[in-house]
């Protein structure tokens, strides 16, 4: 009998344990997911510096300096497949005179380490003629303390 009532003791006390440590992990996860999305402005301000940098690359008409910007094994979806073909992608636009671009950030989701910004962008040509209007995913993957994209894709807006 003396057993069974310390077996049923132990396993109440396990059982409130769990509950009282369970409690504290869910109050400790909160604070995580508030200072998470805190973070998030700070990376978005990051990205935006990227995207500004993105802008001035082309104006210079640097494609060796826009391929930099993304991962050795990056993809421009669906088909241009790591730096090298992408370099030759941008020098290719820059040599029809694509030289402008302006992006816009309308979403951004992820952690310090790994992020999907949505936005919305124009191509220009130098003469300030637009090319193309669109909206495009970039996935943003932190390489040395530094920002370069993994993928990215472009939906190009419906002619009317």
């Amino acid at each position: 009998m003396k057993t069974i009532k310390f077996t049923l003791t132990l396993s109440f006390m396990f059982f409130l344990s769990s509950i009282i440590i369970s409690s504290c992990n869910q109050k400790s996860n909160d604070k995580d997911m508030e200072l998470k999305q805190t973070d998030l402005s700070v990376l978005e301000k990051e990205i935006e510096l990227q995207l500004r940098e993105f802008e001035k690359n082309l104006q210079n008409g640097d494609s060796i300096a826009l391929g930099n910007m993304y991962m050795a094994d990056a993809v421009i979806m669906p088909s241009t497949v790591g730096r090298e073909n992408i370099v030759k992608n941008f020098g290719s636009m820059i040599r029809d005179s694509i030289t402008g671009s302006s992006f816009d950030t309308t979403g951004l989701w992820g952690n310090d380490q790994l992020l999907v910004e949505e936005g919305k962008g124009t191509w220009f040509h130098a003469n300030g003629q637009i090319v193309g209007r669109g909206k495009y995913l970039v996935v943003w993957k932190k390489d040395n303390e530094n920002w370069k994209i993994l993928r990215d894709i472009w939906f190009p807006e419906k002619k009317k």
